[in-house]
């Protein structure tokens, strides 16, 4: 890691160009630092390689859908003999039946089934058909959560400034209207949601959430709360389980905490690294996506690659290794591993830090305070987080500044160099 070389000048005028041509130099929201940008190349199990042919030890994983780590044999060969086969099909595909059949089996709250191809897809979907289901406008929130890109989700997200109960826009040009529909609560608070709920009683449509909130656990006896007072009221409680579906059990977070939703939404894991998506939820309200449902409360679904025959395949292959095979206990092990070895990382240099996370998905924030919300989070040490997160990148390791992610093709050896990275990195910062 101290010969790590620095860019090529090929590659530092390929990175210029990038900015000259591409918003950002970004292909989605991830903003490289600043003077150590590089261009992937490929990847190989747990490592990208950048066009100079540098090797950087990766925990972003493609922002989570890469569960088995990058070119998986068996994920290839899938590509390989689905692509042989047929690329696109739009209508009823057999192994699109057999796949529902199996999340169907897996995640509690699935009756049935439909598929799109992003996340964001997925909970627009959920946040419509819940709307459509029960004839009301509003919804809830929590403040920090992560539901996508479309209008009814850039709110009060990860960093944004503390706005609670008001809602926070994190973009410009959001359609005018929305923000009256939405309410922003902080996650973890039970006893603050059951007040709110009885101060608007019958009002909100849905309420969505991240079972685990980026990397914040429920608190014993939240989650139960929110299914208790959206049944007393009549609203379609929602699990975004777009990071947690397949990786924090085979029935996700909704099965490993013990409380079943009503939708929830999957993606990321489920596609091994393919784009796809699904909602998948009780019949009483997936029926309504049904076109000859009552034009009513009939909900609108359509998408060119729904059901992507590719992304398909790869998410049966996907379970059978994660599930059938028990790599999801692997990583499950990996994941303690981490936050183990993150917990005495920082106790060795004295340093005060909570870890955070489950299963394979581990954090850490500077702060005395426990972090169950994202006014802790906001109240931590975010600066020296984030520089360390600089240091340890321009040395190699590939790694979201909020997260990590760990996949079948990580080691004990390569959580041993992060921690590494990061002794150095703080030591470096703090000198």
């Amino acid at each position: 890691m101290d010969n790590f070389t620095p860019r090529s000048e090929a590659q530092k005028a390929k990175v210029r160009k990038a900015y000259d041509l591409i918003p950002g130099a970004s292909t989605n929201s991830l903003l490289q630092p600043d003077g150590i940008e590089f261009l992937i190349e490929r990847g190989e199990g747990a490592h990208v390689f950048d066009t100079d042919g540098r090797r950087y030890l990766d925990f972003m994983l493609g922002a989570g859908p890469l569960v088995l780590g990058h070119s998986h044999p068996r994920i290839v060969e899938t590509i390989k003999r689905q692509a042989e086969r047929g690329t696109q099909f739009f209508g009823l595909a057999d192994r699109a039946v057999d796949l529902a059949e199996r999340l169907v089996q897996h995640i509690p709250s699935a009756e049935m089934v439909r598929y799109a191809s992003s996340g964001s897809e997925a909970t627009f979907h959920a946040l419509r058909l819940a709307r459509a289901t029960t004839g009301r406008q509003k919804f809830i929130k929590f403040d920090g959560a992560w539901h996508g890109h479309h209008d009814l989700a850039v709110w009060s997200m990860e960093m944004s400034p503390t706005q609670v109960p008001e809602p926070y826009a994190v973009s410009s040009g959001i359609q005018t209207g929305v923000k009256d529909s939405l309410m922003v609560l902080p996650f973890n608070d039970a006893a603050y949601f059951k007040k709110i709920m009885a101060e608007h009683p019958g009002e909100f449509a849905a309420v969505i959430c991240e079972p685990m909130q980026r990397t914040l656990k429920p608190l014993p006896g939240f989650l139960e709360t929110l299914r208790q007072e959206c049944d007393r009221w009549g609203t379609v409680l929602i699990f975004d389980e777009i990071v947690s579906g397949f990786r924090l059990s085979a029935g996700g977070a909704q099965a490993k905490y013990g409380v079943t939703p009503d939708l929830t939404t999957l993606g990321k894991a489920l596609g091994g690294g393919l784009p796809l998506s699904a909602v998948v939820g009780r019949r009483a309200f997936m029926e309504h996506l049904d076109p000859r449902s009552d034009s009513h409360n009939y909900s609108f679904h359509c998408g060119t690659f729904n059901g992507h025959p590719i992304g398909i395949e790869c998410a049966h292959t996907t379970i059978d290794i994660l599930v059938d095979e028990k790599g999801l206990d692997y990583i499950a092990d990996l994941g303690e591993y981490g936050r183990q070895a993150l917990a005495k990382l920082f106790r060795d240099l004295g340093a005060k830090v909570q870890i955070t996370g489950d299963g394979p998905i581990f954090h850490f924030y500077f702060s005395e305070e426990p972090i169950h919300d994202h006014a802790a989070v906001r109240r931590s040490n975010v600066p020296l987080s984030d520089a360390m997160h600089k240091e340890i990148y321009a040395k190699g390791i590939y790694k979201n500044f909020s997260k990590a992610y760990v996949s079948t093709a990580h080691t004990r050896d390569h959580i041993d160099e992060l921690c590494d990275a990061l002794r150095r990195a703080y030591v470096a910062v703090k000198s």
